[in-house]
């Protein structure tokens, strides 16, 4: 009887059997994690932990199938777990942002399972998206505490100089904006002591720009070049059409300092105009952009590395230029064609002249990834063509030659340590063919080669140097001719004949304690040019020789000796000048990041073999500096140096050039840098 029972029973434990397994793989089947968040702010901040809810039936077998992705990109390996939650603090603060965050389970058969998937919004603040404010902050008090025969010295014994960079940043929504201002103080000034730098100023909302201070407009063209000043400019770009409108309201000359504000608003002093650039092919394998500019100003044709005329002149120039990249890129066309109608005597009496200059640019790769042997072979080839006019010139290129044609040749590759540049250049001026004028042709045709093995290692990972230590080898050579092809109605026995010859190399090898380099430079000139029917006599020949060390003799002190030997022979005057030069640097930390200290002496010879010029120089300067406090961003840090310079010129031609002087400072630098 109790036999039966127990066999009668199992039809009625087999159903509950299965259906807990059924339940059991339903678990695992059906579980998700939960994001856990422990502030209730709404966002996170970029170095905050993320802490996810694992439920605690889920079986090991599936941990360890499991997989964490932000942005793409597996951060498993740095998944931590605690309890039930599985941690994941960044390596590095997320951007300020949208960051996706997915958990994935890896199947067996390869198959991939959504378990999770958040979006996490990273924050400064529930006001601003991203918020911050660096600061890098100096001031030095320099006190000259004795000098002897020191000549232009400012009054005051006392200076002062200091800096400081300020940069930030806001962004919520849809909008940004950004800060760069730099400032200066200076005590010994007769203007203002505190004055600004190139400061920036810019705002964006979706496809709105505007910038506001010291920025470029656009890349390099033939009307705009290197044109960095100080003024306001907009744009609006559209993703739809890929196109981008900008305008513009600049200064023409330099301007530093708070004088003249913004930069805009001087009736002589300005140039405005307007960009438009458009992408009509933006394709994996090709693009292409075309963009115009037209522009008009004036300004003083001086300014920063430009020399000129003060006064005012200008005019208007416009361009249109395309440039596109085809054969999987390894092709690029560019093309520019520019006019310009300038003013060169201002107000005067003479009407604006008209010219125009045009560029032609073809560059060519034969194959973009090319393996020989271990490594890759990159090899670039192009011809470029110019010609610009004589009367051609931009308000917003004071620095371009104008009054040239230009054609050149070149091609460069690299393949592992090994550099191969180079090129044939033509160029000739006077574009309109002036009778006035001459006509120069200049020809060049210039190569230059490196090489630096690949660093050997042994089975430890140890570096072998062996006794050249590392090596790395430069040669180039230059040669170069300039010839009047056609002379000048007003002066017919003047013109030029000469041809330039230039080789160099370079040695250079590094040990793991110390490294030397050695290099010479041989240059010949040829000349039989005439100076109003007089043959010059510029013939010359000339060597340099340079030698150099670096020895580190501890960790704490590095010995420098540099050596040079200059020589110019002057054929046609039989005469040679010579130059000697040798010295050596100490740099030494007598107490690590307390007490630091640097040694230069030089000694300078130069005399010519006719003895009209003979002289030695030698000069010491030494610097001892002591860290009193240690900059962090709660405290600035302050340090004191002592330094000083010695100079002992002696002339032995003529004894009553000799002199003898020195000057010794004493400086307190106070430091500080901070970021909110």
């Amino acid at each position: 009887m109790k036999a039966r029972c127990r066999a009668g029973s199992m039809p009625l434990r087999l159903p509950f059997f299965i259906l807990s397994i059924l339940f059991f793989v339903s678990v695992q089947a059906d579980w998700s994690p939960e994001l856990v968040s422990t502030t209730d702010r709404g966002y996170r901040l970029p170095s905050e932990e993320v802490r996810l809810y694992i439920p605690p039936e889920v079986p090991l077998e599936v941990l360890q199938r499991l997989s964490l992705e932000l942005d793409d990109i597996d951060v498993t390996a740095l998944v931590g777990r605690e309890g039930d939650f599985a941690l994941f603090v960044p390596v590095q603060p997320l951007s300020y942002g949208q960051h996706r965050l997915r958990l994935v389970e890896n199947g067996a058969d390869g198959s991939l399972l959504e378990r999770g998937f958040w979006l996490l919004e990273v924050r400064k603040s529930a006001a601003f998206r991203e918020a911050s404010l660096n600061m890098a902050t100096s001031l030095e008090v320099a006190k000259r505490i004795g000098e002897k025969n020191m000549t232009a010295l400012p009054d005051r014994r006392t200076q002062g100089s200091g800096s400081a960079a300020i940069q930030g940043r806001l962004a919520d929504g849809d909008w940004q904006a950004g800060l760069n201002l730099p400032l200066f103080y200076n005590s010994n000034t007769t203007g203002r002591e505190v004055e600004v730098g190139e400061f920036l100023l810019d705002w964006q909302r979706k496809s709105l720009s505007a910038k506001v201070g010291h920025h470029p407009i656009a890349p390099d063209s033939l009307v705009m070049s290197g044109f960095n000043r100080r003024g306001v400019s907009a744009t609006y770009s559209s993703q739809e059409y890929a196109t981008s409108v900008t305008g513009f309201n600049m200064r023409g000359s330099q301007l530093s300092g708070f004088q003249d504000g913004l930069g805009v608003g001087d009736s002589d002093d300005y140039v405005n105009g307007g960009v438009v650039t458009a992408y009509p092919v933006n394709r994996s394998d090709a693009s292409m952009e075309i963009s115009a500019i037209y522009l008009s100003g004036e300004a003083p044709d001086t300014g920063l590395g430009v020399a000129g005329s003060p006064e005012s002149a200008g005019g208007d120039a416009w361009s249109i230029k395309a440039d596109g990249l085809w054969l999987e890129r390894r092709l690029r066309l560019r093309g520019e064609y520019a006019r310009t109608a300038y003013d060169f005597d201002g107000s005067g009496g003479n009407k604006a002249e008209d010219d125009t200059g045009y560029s032609l640019l073809l560059t060519y790769k034969p194959w973009l990834q090319h393996q020989l042997g271990d490594n890759y072979l990159d090899w670039n080839m192009g011809a470029e063509y110019k010609q610009i006019g004589t009367y051609f010139k931009s308000a917003a290129a004071p620095g371009s030659t104008a009054d040239r044609v230009m054609g050149r040749l070149f091609t460069d590759l690299s393949w592992g340590g090994l550099g191969l540049q180079a090129q044939l250049a033509q160029e000739t001026d006077n574009v309109a063919n002036l009778v006035t004028l001459p006509r120069l042709r200049t020809r060049l045709a210039g190569v230059s080669t490196s090489y630096t093995p690949t660093p050997e290692y042994n089975a430890a990972g140890e570096w072998v140097t062996g006794w050249l230590g590392h090596p790395s080898y430069s040669l180039y050579g230059n040669l170069q001719t300039a010839e009047t092809v056609s002379r000048a109605s007003l002066d017919p026995n003047t013109f030029v004949d000469t041809q330039t010859r230039i080789l160099g190399a370079t040695a250079n090898f590094s040990h793991e304690e110390w490294s030397w380099s050695i290099n010479h430079t041989w240059t010949r000139l040829y000349d039989d040019s005439v100076q109003a029917g007089t043959a010059t006599t510029n013939e010359s020949r000339s060597r340099a020789t340079g030698l150099d060390f670096m020895f580190n003799l501890t960790p704490n002190y590095t010995l420098s000796p540099h050596f040079s030997w200059d020589e110019t022979r002057y054929l046609d005057l039989g005469y040679t000048d010579k130059a000697l030069l040798w010295g050596v640097s100490l740099d030494a930390r007598f107490i690590p990041d307390r007490l630091t200290g640097r040694f230069d002496y030089s000694m300078n010879r130069s005399w010519v073999t006719n003895d009209t010029s003979d002289n030695t120089t030698d000069q010491f300067s030494a610097n001892l500096t002591w860290i009193a406090v240690r900059q962090n961003p709660s405290r600035p840090g302050v340090s004191f140096t002592l330094s000083g310079d010695y100079r002992d010129y002696n002339d032995s031609i003529v004894s009553g050039n000799d002199n003898e002087g020195y000057q010794l400072f004493l400086r307190t630098l106070i430091g500080w840098s901070g970021s909110y």
